[in-house]
């Protein structure tokens, strides 16, 4: 591991620091290294894996693009940047963000949507593996909008969104928290 990609786990880690994932005491830290070991496993060079580890931190905590810049170079605060959700759109419903993530994202570096796809996978992987967070309702729209967002993103990084397609398929067979498949819930619709 390099200087600099130990850095950024590092600074990473101090500004995710006491934030979890929902729906458990999942330390939000963990997400983002996941998506990074998700780029670095799909080839991508180390300025994607620093990005990765960074790609959530202009939207959850003080940090700014800039400051992104001036630490690990134009680079990796452009990867950031093209990663962050615009303003104004955290309160929106969630399907209504994925859609503008979906737009915005498709016409972004292919680096940046090579991430965005680890991302939705990560996203994806914590909708199943913390289902008391989730109500089924809100499990069945968030991997909607992952679908969404990575159709936008799959030319980028073909085999990354395979293993979307593969995560999808296992979400959708896995019993939700209150013991019934989302395809009973559709066949109960």
């Amino acid at each position: 591991m390099s200087e600099r990609l130990l850095r950024a786990a590092l600074h990473a880690a101090r500004l995710h620091a006491g934030q979890t994932r929902k729906g458990g005491e999942v330390p939000y830290v963990n997400h983002v290294i996941e998506v990074a070991h998700l780029v670095a496993a799909d080839g991508a060079g180390e300025d994607a894996a620093v990005a990765a580890l960074l790609h959530d931190v202009v939207e959850d905590t003080e940090e700014t693009v800039a400051g992104i810049g001036a630490a690990f170079g134009p680079e990796v605060a452009a990867l950031v940047d093209a990663l962050t959700d615009r303003p104004g759109w955290t309160d929106l419903p969630r399907g209504e963000r994925k859609r503008l993530q979906a737009g915005h994202i498709g016409g972004a570096d292919p680096v940046a949507r090579r991430i965005k796809v680890a991302d939705q996978i990560s996203n994806l992987r914590d909708v199943s593996r913390l289902p008391a967070g989730w109500t089924r309702a809100e499990a069945e729209d968030y991997a909607a909008g992952t679908a969404l967002v990575v159709a936008a993103c799959a030319e980028a990084a073909p085999a990354l969104a395979d293993l979307h397609g593969r995560e999808m398929a296992a979400f959708l067979a896995r019993p939700p928290h209150d013991g019934h498949t989302l395809e009973d819930a559709d066949a109960a619709r």
